[in-house]
């Protein structure tokens, strides 16, 4: 990785051979034919994406969030995050697991914007459909295994999870996340139609419209027995598997897009991961297992000592983060599916819902959230 400080990097189409040459190395000839094009979920309000291929090798191009847009203006600080995360993925050394696409060049401005290439392993396979039927288990076990591997370099015990070891890092009580939050719950009304009959009911819209945002994330990540950085917003679309063709017990999982990276509880991003990206019966069939992978892989890369009742009581008090987090970027699920596929997902969102008002038939939270 090249980092540079005030250098961003430019419009993708202005990238040439010489921007090449010099950010990321390559010995060209000059006579590459350069291939440039959007590859982004978000039209660009959470940051640009592009794949550049150059002659035969390619990598993937991030920049910063369009800021003519109302996530835009609230997110000004999430190219920072995702840029200086990958910085310290790289500080790790080539000896840690991988856990991520490899950096080949960073930039942060003097204004906070950053900008990234990155190795191009390729994007997820079907999106639409994933969402809408829901992974199978050889993924969901790839993914909480590369969680794991993350989650093992920092987690502690006794450490404040409001006090983060990095400054670019968000806490639960972080104003920007809650905003964030908060604005995604404002837009639900709106997509309700979408479920209408089967989604949450006017109760729930009203119940989660009054819902003390800051205090539900603060109790998922104060009471938890470990700490460690988390990725924040861990779904189907920020993963990225081996082929589809590679034996299930060799699939491997890479985690994308960190502009969420947090300090706190880390069994929310498997919370968050298994509630968004698993069709309902399926995470009701495969939780325990999972969390099993989940509990192994990480107490075998790091020094904790890890009881699994811990790792689901840890998991129970998770929920609630991840169902307000699912339900603030329901509009992103829903890209690319069909109205049938949507109507099909509406039992999910009432599991979103049911996360994160603390409701749920025989599932237990954890205890009361202390104030933050």
């Amino acid at each position: 990785m090249r980092p540079e400080d005030g250098s961003l990097v430019p419009a993708a189409a202005e990238v040439d051979h010489a921007w090449i040459r010099r950010h990321l190395g390559w010995r060209l000839t000059g006579h590459e034919t350069i291939d440039v094009r959007s590859i982004s979920h978000s039209d660009g309000m959470m940051g640009s994406v592009h794949q550049v291929r150059c002659g035969e090798r390619s990598f993937v191009l991030k920049g910063p969030p369009d800021d003519r847009s109302e996530w835009g203006n609230l997110l000004t600080d999430i190219g920072r995050r995702e840029v200086e995360l990958y910085r310290y993925l790289a500080a790790r050394g080539p000896a840690a697991p991988k856990v991520s696409p490899d950096c080949h060049w960073s930039a942060l401005g003097p204004d906070g914007l950053g900008a990234l290439a990155l190795e191009d392993v390729g994007p997820p396979a079907g999106f639409a459909r994933t969402m809408a039927t829901g992974l199978g288990r050889s993924a969901a076990a790839a993914a909480v295994r590369c969680l794991a591997l993350f989650h093992a370099a920092s987690a502690r015990r006794g450490a404040d999870p409001l006090a983060p070891p990095y400054p670019w890092l968000y806490s639960a009580r972080s104003d920007a996340l809650v905003a964030a939050v908060r604005m995604g719950l404002d837009e639900l009304p709106r997509l309700a139609a979408d479920f209408a009959p089967d989604g949450p009911s006017a109760g729930t819209l009203r119940a989660l419209r009054e819902l003390d945002v800051a205090r539900t994330l603060g109790g998922s990540h104060t009471t938890g027995a470990i700490v460690s950085l988390c990725h924040g917003d861990c779904w189907a679309a920020n993963v990225l598997f081996t082929p589809a063709g590679a034996a299930p017990e060799r699939q491997r999982a890479l985690l994308i897009d960190w502009q969420f990276a947090m300090w706190g509880n880390p069994l929310t991003d498997v919370a968050l991961f298994l509630l968004s990206s698993l069709a309902p019966e399926a995470r009701r069939a495969w939780q325990d297992d999972l969390l099993g992978i989940y509990r192994t892989t990480l107490t075998e890369h790091c020094e904790l000592v890890y009881p699994a009742q811990e790792c689901r009581a840890d998991y129970d008090r998770a929920l609630p983060f991840a169902g307000l987090v699912a339900l603030a970027t329901l509009e992103d699920y829903l890209n690319g599916m069909s109205p049938a596929e949507r109507q099909g997902f509406a039992g999910r969102v009432r599991d979103f819902a049911d996360a994160g008002l603390r409701r749920s038939s025989g599932e237990v939270y954890g205890t009361v959230p202390r104030a933050v």
